[in-house]
């Protein structure tokens, strides 16, 4: 049986040395990105400018796109987020618990959002726990008597 060996010590060399890049590949995407190139031919020709001469407004632009769909997401979340905290505070305290486990560690940036996802889930959780375990049906004879 072998011994885990301690990893060794990392050097500043290795910390200077990211990961190289993987990207996946993607026909269905790449075929939409092409599709939208061919139609919007100055949309391409600008972003390649972009990135080769001025790479910091590129990452900007980037950067940005993920804020806007961030901000459309909490827009939607902070519609849900009432009926989440009502949910949550009508739990029993093992629901509760399942839900702040999902919390724990959560960047506060996107808690509320995390918050709402764990509510949903253990809201579904407990549909599917009552579909699989259905309430007994009353007799033929007391339908007939009602």
């Amino acid at each position: 049986m072998a011994i885990d060996q301690k990893p060794k010590a990392k050097t500043e060399t290795d910390a200077e040395k990211p990961k190289p890049l993987v990207f996946r590949d993607n026909p269905e995407v790449k075929a939409k990105i092409d599709a939208h190139k061919k139609a919007n031919p100055n949309d391409a020709a600008y972003y390649s400018r972009l990135v080769k001469e001025h790479p910091e407004r590129a990452i900007d632009t980037l950067v940005y796109r993920d804020v806007q769909k961030h901000e459309s997401e909490m827009r939607l979340i902070s519609r849900q987020l009432p009926q989440a905290k009502a949910f949550y505070d009508a739990q029993s305290p093992e629901a509760k618990a399942r839900i702040d486990r999902d919390l724990e560690g959560v960047s506060p940036y996107y808690k509320d959002k995390t918050f709402v996802q764990a509510a949903l889930r253990e809201k579904d959780r407990q549909a599917r726990k009552e579909f699989s375990n259905p309430a007994p049906t009353p007799a033929a004879g007391a339908k007939a008597a009602a």
